[in-house]
């Protein structure tokens, strides 16, 4: 039987990203309840980076992958994440030298996973509360296996209604933050 190819990729020293292997999760109960799980919805195909890369080579990867959040990765483990919002208020703000300011500097390291098991609507409340669009989804190793969006919630979850008042929570508090 032929090894499936995990999608994962981490940049790494500049060079175009390597591959990681993921594992999948077993599907849950919740799936047969007419709900679907993180691990069916997730996307699986992330692009992560290293601390030791630069900021520039941090926004010019998301620039690449079309993606607005890198999941950070040492070691194999999930460190933290790093957003182009990161970026912008912890370096470009203060002026930092984004070619020599390292990922690690600037990473969220807390970071609310979600878990391949959870069911969509356990995720979207995550993402309501905390007032994020993206969730790294973890296995029981905390490996990374995949990111959890509102918009691929939006695009595979059965009631697109739901996805869509997360997103406009999500929308109204950072509004009322801004404010």
């Amino acid at each position: 039987m032929m090894k499936k190819e995990n999608p994962m990729r981490i940049l790494k020293g500049g060079k175009p990203a390597a591959k990681l292997r993921a594992r999948r999760a077993p599907k849950r109960a919740g799936a047969a309840r007419g709900k679907r799980t993180v691990g069916e919805v997730m996307v699986p195909d992330v692009v992560a980076i290293d601390p030791s890369e630069s900021l520039a080579s941090a926004a010019r990867t998301m620039e690449q992958a079309n993606v607005g959040m890198l999941p950070v990765i040492e070691n194999g483990r999930l460190r933290g994440v790093i957003t182009d919002r990161d970026i912008v208020i912890r370096a470009v703000a203060r002026d930092v030298d984004a070619s020599s300011t390292r990922v690690g500097e600037c990473v969220t390291p807390h970071v609310i996973c979600a878990r391949p098991e959870w069911t969509t609507d356990q995720a979207m409340q995550a993402m309501s509360q905390a007032q994020i669009g993206r969730l790294p989804v973890v296995d029981d190793q905390d490996q990374l296996v995949g990111v959890v969006t509102l918009s691929s919630m939006a695009f595979r979850a059965p009631d697109k209604g739901e996805a869509l008042e997360t997103a406009q929570e999500v929308s109204r508090r950072s509004a009322r933050a801004a404010a």
